[in-house]
């Protein structure tokens, strides 16, 4: 080999290292070209607390089955806004800086999420019973009907409730975990 292919190859096993040290540190790096067609853009309106450490207390193996804990299998928190009726701005917890999963810190306190860059859509929590654990999860078809936002809970591979052929839809949920999918591909969606 001649000095610049070693130089050459050298550089790339620099660059794939380092991108190995960085996906270690930081979790998956997705292209911007590419998030940009996944998700719109926008700035974090969240009233909700970066603490890996009180999220796995609060969802982590052993924790309390009556806890709701949520996770984007669609979407995230980094277009969302935050709502709770009292205004208390310190009620949520993000697992990690992906805003991906969340729980809050009291199940009983209700809040909504919208989704303003993301057809508006939108997801209420409200009315949890502390003997059951379960609770009411409204969602509403935002003024931008491309976009869809649907929930499942960890029972079964259905879509317990969708937007897509219902501008509002409530259930009574009672599983921990609550999936939330918000994608573009509503009810106008053309591939």
């Amino acid at each position: 080999m001649t000095q610049a292919s070693t130089s050459a190859a050298n550089f790339g096993l620099l660059l794939v290292a380092l991108v190995l040290m960085l996906h270690s540190a930081v979790g998956e790096l997705t292209p911007k070209h590419v998030r940009h067609h996944l998700f719109a853009r926008g700035e974090i309106k969240l009233y909700f607390t970066f603490d890996d450490q009180a999220y796995e207390s609060h969802c982590g193996e052993g924790s309390d089955p009556k806890q709701p804990c949520f996770t984007h299998w669609a979407g995230d928190l980094g277009d969302a806004e935050s709502y709770f009726p009292d205004g208390e701005k310190d009620k949520g917890i993000i697992a990690n800086g992906f805003l991906k999963d969340f729980t809050i810190d009291r199940p009983d306190q209700s809040f909504k999420i919208t989704y303003p860059k993301l057809g508006g859509v939108s997801l209420t929590y409200a009315n949890f019973d502390q003997k059951t654990g379960c609770k009411d999860i409204t969602l509403k078809r935002g003024d931008n009907d491309v976009w869809r936002i649907w929930v499942s809970d960890e029972n079964g591979n259905d879509r317990d409730i969708d937007t897509k052929n219902h501008a509002e839809t409530t259930k009574r949920f009672c599983s921990k975990w609550i999936h939330i999918h918000v994608k573009r591909d509503g009810r106008n969606w053309k591939a």
